[in-house]
C-alpha cells in the first residue's frame, strides 16, 4: 500500500508542477498581449486582397501587420467568405507567436414567415466560434474554443505557423519597401 502511495506521489506531484508552470506563462501572455493592443504608437502596414491571398473572398481581405520600432508585434488577418467574416489576430514578442484569436462571424440568417430560410442579412453578424491559441517555443501549449465553425476546420499547428510565418514575410518586406 505504501508503495502504491508513493508511485502516485511521483506521478502526480510533476503534473501539478507543469499545470503551474503553464498557468504562469499563460499570464504572462496575456500580459503582453494587453501591452500590446493598449499601445497607441504602433506603425501600421496594410496589405490587400491579392497582395496576401492566394484566393479573393468574396467579401475581399485585409491584413495588417503592427510595429514596435521594428518589430512585427501584431497580425491582423480580416478575411471575408460568402457568409460573414473570419478574423484571425496573432501576437509575437522577440519575432515569437506566442498568442492567436480567432473569430469566425456568420451573417445573420432571413427567415420568412413560415421560417424558411430566404437569404443573409450583411448588416448584421452574429460570432459561431471563437478560439484562444497560446504558444511557448513554437509550441501551442493551450488551446481554448468556444462553439462551433462553419465548416469542419481543424487547427493544424504546422500549417498554421507557416501561415503566420509568410504573411509576417509579407508585411516586413511592405513595410521596407514603405520606409524607403
Amino acid at each position: 500500500m505504501k508503495s502504491t502511495i508513493l508511485f502516485i506521489t511521483f506521478l502526480i506531484v510533476p503534473l501539478v508542477g507543469i499545470s503551474q508552470n503553464s498557468d504562469e506563462l499563460i499570464l504572462k501572455i496575456r500580459t503582453e498581449f494587453q501591452r500590446i493592443n493598449s499601445s497607441n504608437q504602433l506603425e501600421t502596414v496594410e496589405l490587400f486582397n491579392e497582395e496576401f491571398m492566394e484566393y479573393r473572398a468574396d467579401g475581399g481581405g485585409q491584413l495588417t501587420g503592427y510595429f514596435d520600432n521594428n518589430n512585427l508585434v501584431k497580425i491582423t488577418e480580416w478575411v471575408g467568405p460568402t457568409y460573414g467574416s473570419i478574423i484571425t489576430e496573432s501576437y509575437f514578442k522577440d519575432n515569437q507567436l506566442f498568442f492567436v484569436y480567432q473569430k469566425e462571424n456568420k451573417f445573420k440568417d432571413i427567415l420568412d414567415s413560415s421560417g424558411e430560410w430566404i437569404g443573409l442579412d450583411a448588416s448584421k453578424e452574429e460570432t459561431k466560434f471563437e478560439g484562444r491559441y497560446y504558444f511557448y517555443n513554437k509550441i501551442l501549449i493551450k488551446k481554448i474554443t468556444k462553439g462551433k465553425r462553419m465548416f469542419a476546420q481543424v487547427f493544424e499547428q504546422t500549417k498554421f505557423l507557416e501561415h503566420v510565418n509568410s504573411t509576417a514575410e509579407l508585411l516586413r518586406k511592405k513595410r521596407k519597401e514603405k520606409n524607403k
